[in-house]
């Protein structure tokens, strides 16, 4: 299917930091005019170019599902326990609200058990034309479990291809293997140029750049990126009171990082599932397209829902605070994220031993209690001493 770009007055760079990310999206309203489906995901192991390589009587478009600036969850209350991460209960409210009508169809993983309970109500209440869950090994060893994973991903992609008429040709899925790559070389360019010296863009820019990422044709934003890349590598770059990495629980909304970076600091690096780790690792274009697809997406930086993998993990996060030249790091979670409160605290501890000051954050999805984040994220730039 041609992708068709809606006109615009803006600059790359200033339309890929304020897109809309759900139904007032052009890109997506352009490509559903023009006949494609639309697939909203939640989580990093759900292989896009695959979804994207189906050919049939519809083209279908990834997009990672997020629930921004949600002020309530009071109906999705009503199906899932308080008990439930703020972000699992903002996303469903967001269904229930019709913020997410404008897709066609919702592929999922097993990535936590929250979200897997999520997915049964997302199924039930909301009418799609397909509800797809990948299931996804929780070992990080395995002799079987790439064979397996394979099976997960071939049978989503005989769920979709059966509703359209499609199928995977390997022509069509070579050339997504190399959109997707090129996407994730463009995003390490981008990130690249936060470790500067001085850093020519904002944590909040980058965050704002990769959400815009996950809710367009790639094709479309790969040629808006290398402009925008164009743009801020002509920026002289700004002094930072402290440098900072953020990891931790999951991440989609630019409100914490703006509120670090009003303090004087800038966040020049992250290990967020919706930042590095999500373009961590390439495709192998050499080699059978589909096992390298399962390939990349289980041997990439694995998550803590992953039994084992720790020491991967953790060897990226220092690898990825001393390319940045950190002064200290935020580790954030959302309460009853289990896995990233346990690894959160043993990556600290293992960054305090090298004499790396860190800040362990609890906060909520919903964006309402600012100024407590704020105070405890003035209280650490003044404990290190910035």
């Amino acid at each position: 299917m041609e992708n068709r770009v809606p006109e615009t007055a803006v600059s790359a760079l200033q339309e890929l930091t304020t897109l809309p990310l759900r139904a007032d999206n052009p890109y997506i309203q352009q490509w559903q005019k023009d006949g494609g489906k639309v697939a909203g995901f939640t989580c990093g192991y759900v292989p896009e170019e695959l979804i994207y390589a189906i050919n049939g009587s519809s083209q279908v478009l990834p997009v990672r599902m997020g629930a921004q600036e949600c002020e309530t969850s009071e109906d999705a209350d009503i199906y899932l326990h308080k008990f439930s991460c703020g972000y699992t209960r903002c996303l469903m409210q967001r269904g229930l609200d019709g913020d997410y009508d404008f897709l066609d169809g919702i592929v999922w993983t097993s990535c936590c058990e929250q979200l897997r309970r999520t997915f049964e109500h997302w199924r039930d209440e909301v009418e799609f034309d397909f509800a797809s869950m990948i299931g996804v090994p929780h070992s990080f060893d395995g002799n079987n479990r790439s064979e397996w994973f394979a099976g997960e991903l071939q049978n989503t992609v005989t769920t979709i291809s059966e509703q359209y008429a499609g199928s995977i040709s390997e022509e069509s899925l070579r050339k997504s293997i190399k959109t997707f790559n090129r996407y994730r070389q463009l995003m390490q360019e981008l990130y690249a140029l936060r470790t500067e010296d001085k850093p020519k863009l904002s944590g909040a820019e980058a965050m704002q750049i990769t959400q815009a990422g996950f809710a367009m044709p790639k094709e479309i934003f790969n040629d808006k990126l290398s402009l925008a890349l164009e743009e801020i590598r002509q920026r002289s770059g700004h002094e930072s009171r402290a440098r900072l990495m953020i990891c931790g629980s999951y991440l989609d909304d630019s409100f914490l990082i703006e509120l670090i970076e009003e303090t004087g600091a800038t966040v020049v690096a992250d290990t967020l599932c919706t930042g590095s780790r999500h373009f961590e690792g390439l495709v192998d274009e050499e080699a059978d397209p589909f096992t390298a697809i399962a390939d990349r997406y289980l041997n990439r930086i694995s998550c803590p829902r992953m039994v084992g993998g720790y020491e991967q993990r953790l060897k990226f996060a220092k690898e990825t605070a001393a390319a940045a030249r950190v002064d200290g790091i935020i580790f954030q979670r959302l309460p009853f994220c289990d896995n990233h409160a346990v690894e959160n605290m043993m990556e600290g501890q293992s960054f305090e031993d090298d004499s790396i000051p860190t800040l362990q954050l609890e906060r909520e999805y919903l964006a309402a209690d600012k100024g407590r984040l704020k105070t405890r994220i003035q209280a650490f730039l003044e404990k290190i001493g910035k």
